[in-house]
């Protein structure tokens, strides 16, 4: 069985990540309240980035995966769009001064982060390179309960894709919760119709609580502006499934 990261098979990874047309305008019109310079960190294929970039927005996509930076610069030529494309870490990234109106951590991807040192790190960063009035806009699922006690030796399944070449695929998962470092385990486990578990992926994520939230905005230098508990904006409430934040110097 092949295990890897799942970045590094962005053919895949963009079966399990359709286009959004919810997601996609919350986030243009955010930036697009503001103008100027957008930084789209952990791009990935350019899911966001390109239409950002239809939207007229100067826009900067950056991931830590070449291969997705690859795949994300093929997507924009054949739509005729052309954002700058940069290979980063977001937890320490300097761009020489280049400061942005708008910064965006689409799908989830700040819970990549583990490590008070890793939201510190990140924070930090993102505050080096935020115009005066600038916002950093990302969104992060909701931990509940039932999620974080799913049997860890359970297998869900959590969809059938089309794969051009592998034909039918279906995707489960695993999952364990470490309530010490507050890390979801999860193990993506792809059959196609002729090989069973032919690609086993980790997806680690952080689960960071709405009473946490703040704490961990404010320990790198920023200020929580504004709070979601959805894509049309409607509040955060405990039925929410996801916290969407706004925040500023």
């Amino acid at each position: 069985m092949e295990q890897s990261s799942l970045y590094d098979r962005p053919d895949l990874y963009d079966l399990m990540a359709p286009r959004d047309p919810i997601l996609e305008r919350f986030y243009v019109e955010t930036a697009c309240e503001r103008g100027g310079r957008v930084l789209d960190l952990a791009c990935g294929s350019g899911r966001l980035t390109i239409p950002l970039a239809q939207a007229g927005l100067e826009v900067v996509g950056a991931d830590r995966s070449s291969v997705m930076l690859e795949r994300a610069g093929t997507y924009a030529r054949s739509h005729a769009v052309e954002p700058r494309f940069i290979q980063l870490d977001m937890r320490d990234f300097d761009l020489a001064g280049t400061t942005f109106d708008t910064i965006i951590v689409a799908m989830n991807s700040v819970l990549h982060l583990h490590s008070l040192d890793d939201f510190a790190g990140f924070f930090k960063s993102v505050g080096r390179h935020l115009s005066p009035n600038g916002r950093l806009v990302f969104d992060a699922f909701l931990p509940n309960i039932a999620m974080l006690n799913a049997d860890p030796g359970k297998r869900e399944a959590i969809g059938t894709v089309v794969h051009a070449a592998l034909g039918t695929i279906i995707v489960e998962e695993t999952a364990s919760y470490d309530p010490l470092t507050q890390v979801r385990h999860v193990n993506w486990y792809w059959s196609s119709e002729t090989e069973k578990d032919f690609w086993k992926v980790p997806l680690p994520m952080r689960c960071v609580f709405p009473q946490e939230m703040p704490l961990l905005i404010a320990s790198g230098g920023l200020i929580l502006i504004e709070r979601f508990g959805d894509f049309d904006r409607r509040p955060l409430t405990a039925g929410s499934m996801r916290q969407i934040c706004v925040c500023g110097l």
